[in-house]
């Protein structure tokens, strides 16, 4: 049995730049609140009130896990919310006209709430059977070319199709006779006032926006900050924890575990100076993960069931992969006070050092201390595989004050490096990668052009990741290989003098004459019983007789990470 019906498929465009444009995080987190919320509350709220309170069906979704589409006893019904993307499902007989009117009734909204915020809208029929397989048909496109596609597919290509035609208008113009906004160059045309910080500026009217949605009002919590916890809350239920396969969070499902309430003596830093720099050590670091073939997934769920419970299944593990690493800070929260300077918040609860951004799709973007930033990062991918979803990460390692948003792009890229090398590698069953970078100053605008400057030396390439983080260490590029060499760097019972392992630093960039001459004293020193050793690493064994093969070098990495590492790690869970 089928059923015909209208549908709207929205999404969201240029979101990177909505959210991380700002060097304030109280912006980034209210901006990427604005995101969030567009579907799950704007659009929800357009629709009720354009049809009225108990015409739309924004819970069936959620709550059933086979849902029989065909049923359509309100006016329209969400189909799906997630990637950026939200679909909605119209009873047969509604008209285009009121597909249009809600469309503009949508974005009208947009415009007061969540200025700034570029979004786009395909409508069309739609057929589904009670599991929600779509209708096949043939479509002829502007070229001529015809293909056979299912109804959500066409869709999607419609809403390409007009990427590349409308361009939306969603701030106003510069007249050049205005004030500019400080932190965004847009139109000056509201007046904020910050009584915590006591700032009386103007700005633009999205910048006051996404501080307003990350602000408290009226000694309530600011609803960026709530909708993070009611996040958390979600995969901490008991029945959540107790299915959960992750054991960090195990103890927490039994009777004298609580995690919910565990972290409401805990707050997370609302500036980016609060994430336990020490005042000598004024680095951060942004993390990007990013899950691997999720579009391809995605795209193989052949009904809307199956889309929809993926996309809600994605949203549980992602959330539940950081709630377990926030279970492995609290556990080691007085071991991580030893080296980072952690502070309280204004309500007396204890600051984590670290921050979400974007949390609950296939990718997540947090800020975290830089001397934590590779243990956060390999926790996260681990509890992320141990769930079932491979992912990338991209490490940015930059000082505090640096332009935010050239931050997060390196991070993004250093991600696309790591899904690179999981894709060339995929046969040989690598799956889950990190890279990372060490920003300093001005640096080329892309990091291919940062690693060709930088990091090419006369016998090769110096940067040796990315790095494996499943598998076995046995590979020279896994990450536990990296973490070792540094931790014998710094500690280690034979380690090399500073002086020698700077002067190694030096000597990586020259040429093989430097090089053998170093080595050569390398070796007088060490038969003569002095403490110089080079990090024992089993699988990194053909790189002390000659430090490089084919190439490469790992000691690069080891060496600039010495700055970022702690003797005693974060427990694994």
């Amino acid at each position: 049995m089928e059923s015909t019906m209208k549908a709207i498929l929205f999404d969201t465009r240029s979101i990177q730049k909505y959210i991380f444009s700002s060097n304030r995080l109280k912006t980034n987190m209210g901006a990427s609140f604005l995101v969030e919320s567009a579907f799950s509350r704007e659009l929800v709220h357009v629709l009720r009130e354009l049809f009225g309170e108990g015409e739309v069906d924004a819970a069936t979704w959620r709550e059933e896990a086979s849902p029989d589409w065909t049923k359509m006893e309100q006016k329209c019904r969400i189909g799906y919310i997630g990637g950026g993307n939200a679909l909605v499902l119209f009873r047969e007989g509604t008209t285009d006209e009121e597909l249009v009117k809600a469309i503009r009734a949508f974005t009208k909204r947009l415009l007061w709430v969540s200025p700034g915020l570029r979004t786009g809208a395909a409508r069309g029929d739609f057929v589904l059977d009670e599991k929600g397989a779509y209708r096949v048909r043939r479509v002829t496109h502007a070229d001529g070319k015809e293909e056979d596609v299912d109804d959500l597919t066409h869709l999607v290509h419609k809403l390409k199709a007009q990427q590349n035609i409308f361009f939306p208008v969603v701030s106003l113009p510069y007249t050049g006779l205005t004030l500019s906004c400080e932190a965004s160059a847009e139109t000056a045309n509201a007046y904020d006032v910050d009584d915590v910080q006591q700032e009386k500026r103007f700005l633009s009217w999205e910048v006051k926006m996404k501080l307003q949605a990350a602000r408290k009002k009226d000694g309530l919590i600011a609803p960026a900050e709530e909708e993070l916890w009611d996040k958390l809350r979600s995969v901490l239920t008991p029945k959540a924890l107790a299915d959960a396969p992750l054991p960090v969070l195990r103890p927490y499902a039994a009777a004298q575990g609580d995690l919910a309430g565990e972290l409401q003596k805990y707050a997370f830093p609302a500036e980016f100076d609060k994430l336990g720099q020490r005042e000598t050590e004024d680095y951060m670091a942004i993390v990007h993960i990013d899950g691997n073939n999720m579009g391809e997934k995605f795209r193989s769920c052949d009904t809307l069931t199956k889309r929809k419970n993926l996309s809600l299944a994605v949203r549980q593990k992602s959330i539940q992969s950081f709630c377990a690493l926030l279970a492995c800070i609290i556990g080691d929260y007085d071991t991580l006070g030893k080296h980072l300077s952690l502070q309280e918040a204004d309500d007396g609860k204890k600051l984590l050092p670290l921050r979400p951004i974007v949390l609950g799709g296939d990718d997540m973007t947090f800020v975290c201390t830089a001397k934590y930033a590779l243990t956060f990062t390999r926790l996260v991918i681990e509890g992320l595989n141990r769930l079932g979803i491979d992912s990338c990460g991209g490490i940015s390692i930059l000082p505090t004050a640096y332009p935010f948003f050239r931050g997060y792009e390196i991070a993004e890229q250093l991600c696309g490096a790591a899904k690179a090398k999981m894709r060339a590698r995929q046969q040989a069953g690598g799956s889950c990668w990190l890279d990372f970078a060490i920003l300093h100053g001005e640096q080329p605008p892309t990091l291919e052009q940062i690693r060709a400057q930088q990091y090419k030396a006369k016998c090769g390439a110096m940067h040796f990741g990315p790095y494996h983080v499943d598998g076995e260490a046995t590979e020279p590029e896994h990450i536990e290989n990296l973490l070792e060499a540094v931790r014998q760097f710094v500690q280690g019972d034979n380690r090399m003098p500073m002086n020698k392992i700077k002067e190694l630093r030096a000597i990586l960039a020259a040429g093989e004459h430097e090089q053998e001459r170093f080595m050569a004293q390398y070796r007088y020193l060490a038969a003569s019983g002095e403490k110089m050793r080079l990090p024992s690493i089993a699988a990194w064994e053909p790189y002390r007789e000659f430090l490089w093969q084919a190439g490469r070098t790992p000691y690069i990495d080891a060496i600039e990470m010495m700055e970022f590492y702690v003797p005693e790690e974060v427990q694994h869970g």
